[in-house]
C-alpha cells in the first residue's frame, strides 16, 4: 500500500510541474511579444501618434497597475468587469475625432450595458491653455458636472491655443452648463486642481504616454491591452472581447503522458501486490 501512495504522489507531483512549466512558457511567450511590440512603437511618431497609430495586441502581463487615483469619476457602473483608460489632452483634435466618431459605439455597446467603465485621465501636453482646461472639470465635478463639461469642452473644441480654453472662455461654459459661476470661477482661479492635473500626467509618462489619444484596456483579472491613438470602435470592441476572456492555460501533452505511463505503472504494481482499486 504505502509503494501505491507514493506512486500516486510522485505522479501528481510531475503532473503539476508539467502543467506549470507549459504555463510558463504560454507566459513567456507572450511577454516577449510585448518586448517585440514595443520595440516597434519606439519607432513611431509618438508626439500626436502621427500616422503610425497601432494596436498593441500581445497581452501584457507585467504590469497591469495603473495610478487611477486622481483620475475622472467613472463613467459607467462600477462593478463593470473591463476598464478603459484614455489619457487624453482637451485640445487634442485626435481626441475630438474618437471622442465624436468612435466613443459613442462604445458607450452604446459596452458602457452603458455594464460591460466596461471608463476612466478619463489628463495628459495635457499641447499648450497652456490644456492645464487649466482639465482643471476646469474638476472644478465642474465639485458641483456634479463632470462628464457635462467634459463633453461640452470636446463638442465644441476649436484650434490649438486659439483661445476657446482660456480661463475666461472656461468661465464662460460654466454658466452655459448651469454651474454656479462663483463656486467654479473659485475654484479655478485658486489653482485648487493644478496638483491633481500635474499627477495625472506624471501617470500617463510613467506608463510610456508620448501622445493623446492612448487607451489601456483592462480586464477583471485577465491581460491589458494599449491601443495607440483614435482607432476604429471595432478595434476596442476586438480588445475588450479579448481582455473579458480569460485565457486557460493548456494541460501540456508531456503532464498527460506522464499520468498515462504512472497510471499504468500503478496498476502494475497493484497486480504484483494484490491490491484492488476501486
Amino acid at each position: 500500500m504505502k509503494t501505491v501512495s507514493l506512486l500516486i504522489i510522485i505522479a501528481f507531483t510531475l503532473a503539476g510541474t508539467s502543467y506549470a512549466f507549459a504555463d510558463s512558457m504560454s507566459g513567456n511567450d507572450s511577454m516577449m511579444n510585448d518586448k517585440m511590440s514595443n520595440n516597434s512603437m519606439m519607432h513611431d511618431n509618438m508626439s500626436g501618434w502621427g500616422n503610425g497609430a497601432m494596436m498593441n495586441e500581445s497581452s501584457m502581463m507585467s504590469d497591469r497597475s495603473i495610478d487611477l487615483s486622481m483620475a475622472s469619476p467613472i463613467l459607467g457602473a462600477s462593478s463593470a468587469p473591463v476598464t478603459i483608460v484614455e489619457f487624453g489632452d482637451y485640445q487634442c483634435p485626435k481626441c475630438d475625432a474618437w471622442f465624436k466618431s468612435e466613443e459613442p459605439t462604445i458607450k452604446t455597446n459596452y458602457i452603458d450595458t455594464d460591460k466596461a467603465k471608463l476612466y478619463f485621465v489628463d495628459f495635457p501636453f499641447l499648450g497652456a491653455d490644456s492645464p487649466i482646461a482639465a482643471q476646469a472639470t474638476y472644478c465642474a465635478g465639485d458641483q456634479g458636472k463632470y462628464w457635462e463639461y467634459h463633453d461640452y469642452l470636446y463638442s465644441n473644441q476649436k484650434d490649438i491655443q486659439g483661445g476657446w480654453a482660456n480661463a475666461a472662455s472656461l468661465k464662460s461654459y460654466a454658466g452655459i452648463l448651469g454651474l454656479d459661476a462663483s463656486k467654479f470661477n473659485s475654484c479655478l482661479d485658486s489653482g485648487k486642481y493644478v496638483d491633481r492635473v500635474s499627477h495625472n500626467k506624471d501617470v500617463g509618462t510613467s506608463k510610456g504616454v508620448q501622445g493623446t489619444p492612448m487607451f489601456f484596456i483592462i480586464g477583471s483579472t485577465g491581460p491589458m491591452q494599449e491601443i495607440v491613438g483614435p482607432q476604429p470602435a471595432s478595434v476596442f470592441s476586438n480588445a475588450i472581447d479579448q481582455v473579458s476572456t480569460q485565457p486557460v492555460p493548456e494541460f501540456g501533452p508531456i503532464a498527460i503522458l506522464i499520468l498515462v505511463v504512472s497510471t499504468i505503472s500503478i496498476i502494475v504494481a497493484s497486480a504484483k501486490t494484490r491490491l484492488g482499486f476501486t
